[in-house]
């Protein structure tokens, strides 16, 4: 198991919540992502290592919701990370910027919209509580009553009006059919989650990456996200992805950020290039957008654009100096250079 160790140059003075962070960060970030920061501050009172298992465990959370909170906090600049080996290995919590608000003009100064990285969670319905007589008329749905015995098999124990609420929102709000609720119980039951609310959190990654079928979820369980299989097509390859693979994906995806789309069209120019699928000569295409700040499909095809450019310009200059005229092939000379970064590693693909 990767431990990490978080460390921070200023004091805290126990686990200690600044007025600034109340202030300037709390009140516009996501409550998980709160949950987090606060833990971490936590840890470096006790000057204690943790895991993301272990953090996702005590905060009741997954650990997708664990790595994207610190990422999320990464952006805001009140921490940094070192990535060793695609993993986390080191958290630096940071001083925050800013002053403390007084109350009053706390209240005028809360910002109406969530930043742009919390954009994902606006779109997500609110969860709604129901009185036990509204949950009582509920249940005769016979549905739904069937949904609350299976769970309470599951559990082994009657569900309160909160669990009750939580199944209903995954019911009525995200829209989960019967069969993905029973599968979403019993995937928890059997890891040893039994807590709604860590239910609840699955439900919604789930929703937020349109998983709508109990094979769907199950490949999901399975570590291989929808991303991963949309890539493999995009390869031409219909088979789970080897752990090498797995590797180069959730590079992209996690820790580099790249979007769907961007890697899709480096896998696209990669087949185009070589005729065959090669995570590596992929790698490096991504890695040549990353330098150059490429973030979507758009700008990669304006970069392209822009490196054949030249050659316009270099003929013109030489047509007008009499220089000896050459007519370069940049695209070919991109792949040329691919190749030749990649080596060793590309001639063994």
């Amino acid at each position: 198991m990767n431990y990490i160790k978080v460390t921070t140059t200023y004091p805290t003075g126990g686990t200690l919540l600044p007025n600034t962070f109340v202030d300037n960060y709390m009140i516009r970030a996501n409550g998980e992502y709160i949950k987090v920061y606060i833990y971490l501050l936590r840890m470096v009172s006790d000057g204690a290592n943790f895991s993301i298992p272990c953090l996702a465990d005590v905060l009741e959370l997954t650990e997708r919701d664990v790595t994207r909170a610190l990422k999320y906090w990464e952006k805001e600049s009140l921490l940094r990370m070192e990535i060793n080996q695609g993993e986390i290995s080191f958290i630096e919590l940071l001083p925050i910027p800013g002053q403390a608000k007084f109350p009053a003009d706390s209240v005028q100064a809360v910002p109406s919209p969530a930043p742009q990285d919390n954009q994902n969670f606006s779109a997500i319905p609110a969860m709604k509580t129901l009185s036990p007589a509204e949950l009582q008329k509920k249940s005769e749905d016979e549905r739904f009553s069937y949904l609350l015995y299976v769970c309470e098999m599951f559990l082994g124990k009657p569900l309160t009006c909160t669990d009750m609420n939580t199944l209903l929102y995954l019911y009525e709000d995200l829209s989960m059919s019967c069969e993905l609720i029973e599968y979403l119980v019993e995937h928890c039951v059997s890891n040893g989650k039994k807590s709604f609310r860590y239910m609840q959190s699955v439900a919604v990654n789930w929703y937020e990456e349109n998983i709508t079928t109990v094979e769907e979820a199950k490949a999901h369980s399975k570590n291989f996200k929808k991303e991963y299989y949309s890539i493999m097509r995009a390869f031409g390859l219909n088979q789970n992805p080897a752990p090498v693979q797995e590797q180069y994906m959730k590079r992209w995806l996690e820790i580099d950020g790249f979007d769907l789309t961007l890697i899709i069209e480096a896998c696209n120019r990669t087949i185009r290039a070589i005729n065959k699928p090669s995570f590596p000569y992929a790698d490096t295409i991504l890695k040549h957008w990353k330098d150059n700040h490429i973030t979507s499909v758009e700008q990669a095809k304006a970069f392209s654009q822009q490196q054949k450019s030249p050659k316009t310009f270099v003929n013109s200059y030489q047509q007008l100096h009499n220089f000896e005229q050459r007519d370069y092939d940049f695209d070919e000379l991109e792949k040329k250079l691919l190749k030749k970064q990649l080596g060793d590693e590309y001639r063994e693909i």
